[in-house]
């Protein structure tokens, strides 16, 4: 806690102290009552009394008077400041496929739907004051959760996500479209999407490219991400609907190809996970460059504490006048 003076050029009074204690001190010299000896041999051993010697106290404490009726004129004050932290969240949107190709277990020994779901629980876990939604989608894209603050119902539906035989496909550009749209009415000054598939736009009638140009328009950047092992394999997938397995081809290229471009014309960035630690790296990376904008307030509180100085000053004076009156009476 620190002392702040809020008249701190009542401070230029102070060389009055030293100005009194020279005014008494001389007057004291001078001012001196007398008596007629007829031979001052009669005072040769005469020796000042205790009384005497003390009378430096009473200019001592007149000065040290003065000097604390000072230090009450400059008000002194404790200062108690404290910082409020203010913040200002980002609305992020998260669009995940689920199309059937997502239960690929190429993510070894987890398909890329749960390692996904993992990754984005993790993500939502490490924001505060942020709005985040969900967008789901196939062959059609639907929101699963609104923006809202309630991570925990936000994850509790994240929890549920399950891949969908019917309608199998992946419409990027309709979970785009629809993602963007969810964020058209939010005053906040960040709003980003994160789109998270493993393959190409195959669905729907809206180009991807065309709601990359909308999002754009509304400042709403796009972070693609393409999972997935690179290369030319396939990988077996499970139909439980039809009881038998059926093979899927690894991400390739011409994949990256939209998802790249949506991400350059909205400011984001596109990125591909071939394993679970790299999409956790890639989330982590996002979530590095999105934080909410911190601002602080710094509020500061003042407590008087004039009344203790201006005590000692009452305490100091009445010890003068208890001195000069009780103890060192002059003789006139």
């Amino acid at each position: 806690m620190n002392v702040h003076f809020a008249y701190p050029y009542m401070f230029w009074l102070l060389p009055l102290v030293p100005m009194v204690w020279w005014v008494m001190w001389h007057r004291s010299r001078t001012d001196i009552a007398t008596m007629r000896f007829s031979d001052l041999k009669l005072l040769a051993d005469a020796r000042p009394s205790w009384r005497v010697r003390l009378r430096w106290m009473v200019f001592a404490i007149r000065a040290l008077t003065i000097g604390l009726i000072i230090v009450v004129l400059s008000r002194p004050q404790q200062v108690q400041s404290s910082e409020r932290v203010v913040r200002e969240g980002i609305d992020i949107q998260l669009a995940l496929d689920i199309s059937l190709s997502m239960k690929a277990g190429d993510f070894d020994p987890k398909d890329r739907i749960t390692v996904a779901k993992e990754v984005i629980a993790d993500f939502i876990n490490g924001r505060q004051d942020d709005r985040i939604g969900l967008v789901v989608f196939s062959g059609h894209a639907f929101t699963q959760v609104p923006l809202t603050l309630d991570y925990d119902f936000l994850q509790n539906l994240l929890g549920q996500v399950q891949t969908v035989r019917r309608p199998d496909g992946t419409a990027i550009g309709i979970a785009l479209a629809h993602s963007v749209d969810a964020l058209r009415s939010s005053e906040t000054k960040s709003k980003i999407v994160i789109l998270l598939t493993d393959g190409s736009n195959n669905r729907g009638d809206v180009d991807p490219l065309q709601a990359a140009d909308i999002a754009r328009a509304l400042n709403v950047r796009v972070y693609t991400i393409l999972v997935g092992k690179p290369g030319d394999g396939e990988y077996p997938v499970y139909d439980s609907y039809r009881d038998q397995y059926y093979m899927i081809p690894a991400p390739t290229v011409e994949d990256e190809r939209d998802l790249r471009d949506i991400a350059d014309r909205t400011g984001g960035l596109f990125f591909r996970a071939g394993d679970e630690q790299a999409l956790r790296e890639i989330y982590q990376k996002i979530d590095q460059l999105e934080r909410s904008q911190v601002a602080s307030e710094k509020l500061v509180r003042y407590q008087e504490g004039w009344q203790s100085w201006a005590l000692a000053a009452m305490l100091t004076l009445m010890a003068e006048i208890l001195l000069r009156t009780l103890v060192l009476r002059s003789v006139n």
